[in-house]
């Protein structure tokens, strides 16, 4: 069933206020959730509210928090989010980063101790409004690990994230976005609520075998998630892990403790003023003749064009502001379920999605 996505921000804000969020924050984590939905990582969308459910009520993420400056060195800034909800401390880390930035041109963050923040591009996203290239580099911890190192058939780390992007004209273009393993697991979620198999590459059972039944990973964490480009993805996350957890959190997969529905991000970023090398103007029309001449290069056979990173969550976006959202009912029955666990009336929850004409 496909769906608007202003009724689905409706539903989100409606269930993230009956989780505890105050409207700010609730505003904040609905629409950057819905965003993921119309950018096409629906593993980082709507679904996801299920979980922050069980963590609220755990007492693993915690509403409106206050990030709290840890500590200050030069360009360097580290925030602890108190477990804060994610979406919502990343920005606002963001936002002492970013001045910092304008006085030394470049900074250096670590978030530490945050709930999920979720896509990690709508940071790079972020930071390019502002007119700044920025980095990011984001671990896991708080559950087992799920992805296998590469050689091994064991998960050893998770999907540890890497986003970049650089300003042109106040967007993020291009923008890389992508999970260190061959998929995101939410994506295994999606699949596994929607009855669906998934491409062999994706999923080691826990005997190192390719599998393409993702129940027993979601359902019960059994087997593994590979990295892309085996050693080449498995290395990268290895040193997001250290990145992140070793140095700008204090926890990495191997050293933080395994909480029932835990799930927390330590986040490495660095932000970059371009008017540092030159003109703003100068700096633009290079990345756009270089963009424009990758674009222009012949594409492969059965493919339409070239596509720069950032142009398929580009597509998404206007593909899905015209159509609607597609979300399974399953996801759907989630949502509602977690709402009534926290009071809300199941009925007013179902009127408040609208199905797209």
């Amino acid at each position: 069933m496909n769906y608007t996505a202003d009724s689905l921000v409706h539903l989100a804000s409606t269930i993230l206020s009956g989780f505890g969020c105050m409207e700010a924050e609730s505003t904040i984590v609905a629409e950057h959730l819905i965003k993921a939905n119309l950018s096409g990582h629906d593993s980082h969308g709507i679904g996801m509210l299920p979980t922050y459910g069980k963590q609220v009520a755990d007492g693993n993420l915690i509403p409106n928090q206050t990030p709290e400056i840890a500590s200050t060195m030069g360009a360097v800034i580290v925030i602890d989010a108190k477990r804060g909800f994610g979406h919502h401390m990343a920005i606002l880390a963001l936002d002492e980063a970013i001045k910092s930035c304008r006085n030394n041109k470049v900074t250096v963050l670590g978030l530490r101790n945050a709930g999920h923040v979720s896509r990690a591009g709508h940071y790079s996203e972020y930071c390019a409004q502002h007119g700044l290239i920025s980095l990011h580099f984001v671990n896991v911890w708080g559950h087992a690990p799920i992805v296998a190192a590469h050689g091994s058939c064991e998960p050893s780390f998770s999907t540890n994230p890497i986003s970049i992007g650089i300003p042109v004209n106040g967007d993020a273009k291009p923008m890389l976005d992508l999970a260190t393993s061959t998929v995101a697991f939410g994506k295994v979620r999606v699949a596994h609520n929607r009855g669906e198999k998934v491409p062999l590459g994706w999923i080691i059972d826990d005997a190192g075998t390719p599998t393409d039944d993702p129940s027993p990973i979601w359902r019960d964490r059994t087997g593994a998630l590979t990295p892309f480009g085996q050693h080449k993805g498995s290395g990268l996350a290895i040193f997001v892990e250290l990145l992140a957890g070793a140095i700008a959190g204090k926890e990495t997969v191997a050293t933080g403790n395994y909480i029932p529905n835990g799930v927390f991000n330590n986040m490495f970023s660095i932000l970059i003023d371009p008017l540092a090398f030159d003109s703003q103007e100068q700096i633009e029309e290079r990345v756009m003749e270089f963009y424009a001449s990758i674009k222009s290069s012949k594409p492969a056979k059965d493919q339409d064009s070239v596509l720069m990173p950032g142009e398929p969550e580009l597509n998404n976006r206007h593909q899905r502001s015209e159509s609607g959202i597609d979300v399974d009912p399953e996801t759907i029955g989630q949502l509602i379920a977690i709402g009534q666990e926290f009071g809300l009336d199941a009925t007013h929850l179902n009127s408040q999605l609208k199905t797209y004409n």
